[in-house]
């Protein structure tokens, strides 16, 4: 009984409407030919075997054969793509049958086109180096790449679906987004975000939809903190030296006319004003070679010409020449070595500049009597090299400000002294260059400590 309940949900309604058809019919033949009860009933029966036949007829080539057509297209639906094909039998429910399977392998084929090119194009924004947002037409976030993840400090995960602003919290981003989404227009701006530190950030945004029809913006971030630092910087180092080169010039030019206005005619302001010449001449000189020498070591590729060789030995000939000037103060330089001391791998001559620059600003801070003390000594495996003096010291908030280009504690003082400005600074990009390590220990009205760490040349090193 269920089988045929089954049938006769799935057969529908027309061969039950041919079954009552014969069924009529029949009854209509027993009464024209007055046949019997037993007739009537064998007619009856006749009638409903003929109709269960029609009906499994039926079932068989049209309603089963519709149902798997129906599961087919029901899996592609869901996307499920490889899938077994029957053969459809021909006509017109196999001619959808295999239309189905042929739509379900053209999806397919274009299911896996898109996935190989949203593949391509995660792999494309993931690997750039500037940062990318997508965002819809209702302001939430479509995608984030991870270099934005790293610049704010949040994820694709959870930032995703969720409003421009919750986001970012940042009304410039959001104002130019929506701009672009509501114009269908790029725009270029520069703008400063949180993330979570104020950085600079040159942003384009780019309306993703054509004909006007802008569903989604998408936003590149390019991180140019680094170049508007640079910027400032040049900008400040082109001003210094400006400056730099401007007043030893005019000191030059001036006391030049003076003597060309008949300065030359009394001797003794003639030597005078010659001898001012000649060093504002030298002055200038030190700068040009102290620029030459920074640009030198800032210079993208350069490599020091490393070699191993004795400390002490170089700190003794560097001494040497600076004695004459330390004489003139009234200074004492004594040297701190141990006599056993191991190589270092480095300049020689970079490190000979290095000590020159910490022991000329050593005499020039320190009053007449004092002492400059110059010592080494291994250091957690480096060698460590100190430039003790007891001079004027230093007040901690200009301390970490020291090895900037042209800074100065006392600027009137250091341009008495003959100071370019620069001479720190070239020791630190030394020392960068070596990868080595650079401390300033200061107080005030008691003197400094310059310390510069070298590594230890290899073969040494190894030594117990």
């Amino acid at each position: 009984m269920s089988f045929f309940f089954r049938i006769l949900r799935n057969i529908g309604w027309r061969p039950v409407a041919s079954y009552f058809f014969l069924f009529g019919v029949f009854i209509g033949l027993a009464k024209l030919y007055n046949l019997n009860l037993i007739s009537l009933w064998f007619f009856v029966i006749v009638s409903f075997l003929i109709s269960l036949i029609l009906a499994w007829i039926s079932y068989s080539s049209l309603i089963n054969p519709l149902t798997e057509v129906t599961s087919i297209a029901k899996s592609v639906a869901g996307e499920n793509f490889e899938q077994y094909m029957p053969a459809f039998p021909q006509n017109e429910i196999g001619d959808l049958g295999r239309a189905i399977s042929c739509m379900a392998r053209r999806l397919k084929r274009i299911t896996d086109h898109l996935g190989a090119e949203r593949g391509r194009l995660q792999a494309i924004v993931s690997g750039m180096s500037d940062g990318v947002i997508i965002m819809d037409s209702w302001g939430r976030v479509i995608l984030l790449n991870p270099v934005v993840e790293k610049l704010f400090r949040i994820t694709n995960e959870a930032s995703k679906g969720k409003n421009i602003i919750r986001v970012f919290r940042d009304d410039n981003l959001e104002k130019m987004l929506h701009e672009s989404l509501e114009t269908g227009k790029s725009i270029k701006k520069r703008i400063q975000l949180s993330a979570p530190d104020r950085r600079a950030f040159l942003v384009h945004v780019i309306p993703t939809g054509a004909d006007g029809d802008t569903s989604e913006v998408v936003a590149i971030l390019k991180n140019v903190t680094e170049k508007q630092k640079y910027e400032e910087m040049r900008s400040g180092f082109v001003a210094n030296v400006s400056h730099e080169l401007r007043t030893p010039l005019t000191s030059i030019r001036g006391f030049a006319e003076t003597l060309l206005d008949g300065g030359c005619d009394d001797p003794a302001n003639a030597r005078k004003f010659l001898l001012i010449i000649n060093k504002e001449a030298e002055r200038l000189s030190r700068l040009i070679d102290d620029l030459l020498h920074l640009s030198k070591i800032e210079q993208e590729g350069f490599v020091p010409n490393l070699e191993a060789f004795a400390i002490k030995d170089l700190i003794k000939l560097t001494s040497e020449i600076m004695r004459a000037k330390a004489a003139e103060k009234n200074l004492t330089i004594e040297i701190d070595t141990p006599e056993m001391l191991p190589l270092v791998h480095a300049d020689p001559d970079m490190i000979r500049q290095v000590l020159l620059n910490l022991i000329d600003n050593a005499i020039n801070y320190t009053p007449a009597g004092g002492t400059i003390r110059i010592s080494a000594g291994i250091e957690h495996g480096c060698m460590k090299v100190d430039v003790r003096d007891n001079g004027i010291g230093i007040p901690p908030e200009n301390v970490a400000r020291l090895f900037e280009r042209f800074y100065r504690v006392d600027k009137a003082r250091s341009r008495d002294l003959g100071g370019t400005g620069l001479g720190l600074s070239i020791v630190k990009h030394i020392m960068e260059a070596h990868k080595g390590g650079l401390q300033v220990e200061s107080k005030v009205g008691k003197g400094s400590t310059f310390s510069f760490l070298l590594p230890v040349a290899e073969k040494e090193q190894g030594k117990p």
